[in-house]
């Protein structure tokens, strides 16, 4: 599982994409604006066939389906479409020019990517597509050389609750979102760490820990269920614009400074806690299943259990 996790990490080793930069993108520009970046496409394309391989080569020897399931590689691949949605489509460049897509793009790499990407199982397929000398010990032992129980600690449903929070409100606080939006380096480090919370919030809440024990990834999705949508609320019901960034730059789209905000914060609000109230759904299903059964009450020997009550009381 925790190979599971590391592994994950591969499409999005792609390096988030850069700035937004100062260049307002028109709707009738918005098509000629992907971004093709190598540096993202080029791991992206390499995830995808390291997976394909290892799927194939674990379906040569298992069986087609054994191992990993086809709606399983089905989700994984629309995790990679998701990811290609969020950091080469138009997008990306359209996060510079209107709140509302980027905060779009911030909730396909925190709510969508991640836990697409785990439940498509990337590290027992990437495991399998290593070159065929290197042994799928020796394979898990190279990546997880140096984070060892760090990485285990992080996974726990409390501390990647905690870490994804933190990130989540201290990158939308207004002074350093606007400062991302104006310098690559920190907006790489912004999406990093939201990609990289995300991937240890969901294989908490997704991981064979969660399927053990529910009740902690339980209340780890319901926290985050609820601040989330507290802070998307905080953003949408804001009676002034938050983000002088994008001062000037929405009317191009029809949109004032607030509508367009109003708009990003419902972004967060619904279809973001949408997500997560999936999660907690999912964790209390598992958690009901995980609860003992109530002993059945033993009758036997008690007068009204094979009606001597009754039959005492006719005779009187």
């Amino acid at each position: 599982m925790r190979l599971k996790a590391a592994l994950a990490l591969l499409p999005l080793i792609a390096g988030p994409a850069g700035a937004h930069g100062t260049d307002l993108i028109p709707p009738e520009a918005v098509w000629h604006a992907w971004s093709f970046d190598p540096l993202v496409v080029a791991p992206l394309l390499a995830a995808l066939w390291l997976y394909g391989r290892g799927v194939s080569r674990l379906w040569g020897r298992a069986g087609q389906g054994r191992g990993i399931g086809r709606a399983q590689v089905a989700l994984y691949l629309l995790g990679v479409v998701a990811l290609i949605v969020a950091l080469v489509s138009p997008l990306d460049r359209l996060g510079g020019t209107l709140l509302s897509a980027h905060m779009a793009q911030h909730g396909l790499l925190v709510s969508v990517v991640p836990p697409l990407l785990m439940l498509g199982r990337p590290g027992v397929a990437m495991a399998w597509g290593f070159p065929t000398g290197w042994s799928r010990r020796r394979s898990a032992a190279v990546i997880w050389r140096g984070l060892g129980r760090a990485g285990r600690a992080l996974s726990v449903p409390l501390m990647a609750t905690v870490l994804h929070g933190v990130v989540l409100w201290v990158w939308h606080a207004p002074g350093l979102f606007d400062a991302a939006l104006a310098r690559d380096w920190l907006h790489w480090i912004e999406h990093a760490t939201f990609l990289g919370t995300a991937l240890l919030f969901w294989q908490a809440m997704l991981g064979a820990r969660a399927v053990r024990r529910p009740g902690p990834a339980l209340a780890g999705a319901f926290v985050t269920l609820l601040h989330g949508g507290f802070l998307g609320a905080l953003i949408t019901l804001a009676p002034v614009p938050l983000y002088p960034w994008y001062e000037g730059h929405t009317q191009i789209w029809g949109l004032s400074h607030l509508a367009d905000q109003q708009l990003a914060g419902l972004i967060m609000w619904v279809p973001m806690g949408a997500v997560y109230f999936g999660a907690c759904l999912l964790n209390a299903v598992r958690l009901m299943r995980t609860a003992p059964e109530a002993p059945a009450i033993q009758l036997s020997g008690h007068p009204f259990a094979s009606g001597q009550g009754q039959s005492n009381g006719g005779n009187r």
